[in-house]
């Protein structure tokens, strides 16, 4: 019982982004907000509302950050562009990384949730 308490959350695979600080993402269009890790290469890709982002991560433990991230730069509808302000700010702020059943709970340095990620 011990180990799995401890285990590091399994990351893998693609995330649907589906609320930021305790609010709903909703965008307009198709496409929602998603990331998806290449645990392989400790990498992640995603779509943040607007624009395609790529860059890095780090898990030890249960402590996570995101690291050295990248966005194309295109502008789009205001709910959009709201949405993925949202995002890039609670990524920013990510400090550990907890499973809860279907979703990925990232919480910051307080363990107050900022993003939920579901498959």
């Amino acid at each position: 019982m011990l180990a799995s308490c401890c285990s590091q959350p399994d990351l893998s695979g693609k995330w649907n982004i589906l609320k930021v600080n305790g609010e709903d993402i909703t965008v307009i269009g198709e496409e929602k907000p998603f990331v998806e890790f290449n645990t392989e290469e400790s990498r992640v890709h995603g779509f943040t509302g607007c624009n395609i982002m790529n860059g890095a991560y780090t898990l030890e433990g249960k402590d996570f950050t995101f690291g050295n991230m990248a966005t194309t730069m295109m502008a789009g509808p205001e709910e959009n562009m709201k949405a993925e302000r949202n995002v890039l700010e609670a990524m920013g702020k990510v400090a550990t990384v907890k499973a809860d059943g279907e979703k990925l709970l990232l919480l910051d340095e307080n363990k107050d949730v900022v993003m939920e990620l579901g498959k």
